[in-house]
């Protein structure tokens, strides 16, 4: 008799051993829940170390060209033929532009992060950063004046000092700004990749563009 109730003793004193040890794990698995909540929020929510960050990569360079112009400027007197009193020069303008998007001025307000962890940014538009012109390849490649006059000596340095214009006006019309940007884009998203943002989201011209 005394041997059953002491075996029901202790299996009574197992029982409640269980049902403490089960209510101490219950109670600690919020708490553990609440802790890795609070720090993964503490990482993501506070994005003005980041602000920071972007903005000194400052000016990004993200596309360049090598590009040729070529422009003709002409000056005739109506009635009279050019070949008597024209004067013709046609100028090839060489020269090099690069574009990219200038970061200085990126804010907290161009950054967020969605409920669902994405950081989408709004970075600035592309832009010329640079253009100049080759003066050593760039070069007269006509002139035609007329019998009855003398060329105009200022026809030429007219035509260069147009050519920087010309070269970024012809890097426009080969989508520079378009490549630029794709490019920053690109770039910003492996900075962000390599600081620990796995998705990243760009916000442009009411695009959205996932990287």
């Amino acid at each position: 008799m005394r041997e059953r109730l002491f075996r029901g003793l202790i299996l009574l004193f197992i029982f409640v051993s269980i049902l403490i040890a089960a209510w101490v794990v219950i109670r600690s698995i919020p708490r553990a829940i609440r802790n890795v909540v609070a720090e993964k929020q503490e990482k993501t929510e506070d994005l003005n170390v980041l602000v920071t960050q972007i903005r000194e990569l400052s000016r990004l360079e993200t596309a360049s060209m090598r590009v040729m112009h070529i422009s003709t400027i002409n000056q005739s007197y109506g009635v009279i033929p050019d070949s008597m009193a024209g004067d013709k020069l046609t100028f090839m303008a060489v020269g090099d532009v690069i574009a990219g998007i200038d970061l200085s001025g990126f804010t907290r307000e161009n950054v967020r992060i969605e409920d669902d962890g994405v950081l989408t940014l709004q970075l600035p538009p592309a832009s010329i950063l640079v253009s100049r012109v080759d003066n050593q390849q760039s070069r007269v490649l006509q002139r035609e004046t007329g019998l009855l006059r003398k060329a105009d000596i200022d026809m030429e340095s007219r035509a260069r000092a147009n050519a920087e214009d010309a070269i970024r006006k012809e890097a426009l019309s080969k989508k520079i700004l378009e490549i630029a940007s794709a490019n920053a884009e690109e770039k910003v998203a492996n900075f962000l990749n390599a600081v620990g943002f796995e998705k990243v989201r760009f916000e442009r011209q009411d695009v959205v563009l996932e990287k």
